[in-house]
């Protein structure tokens, strides 16, 4: 029988409620001691997705500020995958690989999101009358194009005159479909 059969349960609650009370000895109810969070901009609650959390690139973005938005999210891709993954867009190269898919994961919140891309995250239906209207915009201006899939997308059958899909006349075509 041990010496003392209470301390082996005092001494871990103890030790539980020190830890859990910071245990710091200070009375004082200034500025904590410890690193804090001290904003809530992005706090995640159990009914938040991730993708709830990703910056939304603006449709009136420039290419300057499209760039900005990328820096976080590729900073965040660099220091965890090294060598091969300069550039954020690579985790789409290493698909299916075990150490993209953590990288992945762990940046996922800083991967920057259109708002394409959350609208139809969020609003297909919304999505898919802003995608029939773009493409009727594009059609009319001239563009070659797919016939829409189910969800609204398309794609061009040829680059003619106008241009491809970064042209200038389909981005209006596109921002006048997708006008927030």
């Amino acid at each position: 029988m041990p010496l003392f059969p209470a301390l082996r349960f005092t001494v871990p609650v103890i030790a539980a409620a020190c830890l859990l009370g910071g245990c710091s000895g200070s009375t004082s109810t200034g500025t904590p001691k410890v690193a804090t969070l001290q904003s809530a901009d992005v706090a995640a609650s159990p009914s938040t997705s991730v993708d709830d959390q990703r910056p939304l690139v603006r449709l009136d973005a420039s290419d300057e500020e499209r760039e900005d938005s990328i820096k976080l999210w590729a900073a965040c891709v660099f220091k965890l995958g090294g060598p091969g993954y300069e550039d954020p867009r690579s985790l789409i190269w290493h698909r299916g690989e075990a150490k993209a898919e953590k990288i992945r994961v762990a940046c996922q919140t800083k991967e920057p999101e259109t708002y394409e891309q959350r609208q139809q995250r969020t609003d297909i239906a919304a999505f898919r009358d802003n995608q029939r209207e773009w493409y009727k915009c594009a059609k009319e201006a001239g563009y070659k194009l797919t016939p829409p899939e189910e969800d609204g997308q398309f794609g061009l059958t040829e680059v003619g005159p106008n241009g491809d899909f970064g042209s200038a006349k389909m981005e209006d075509c596109r921002k006048e479909a997708f006008k927030e």
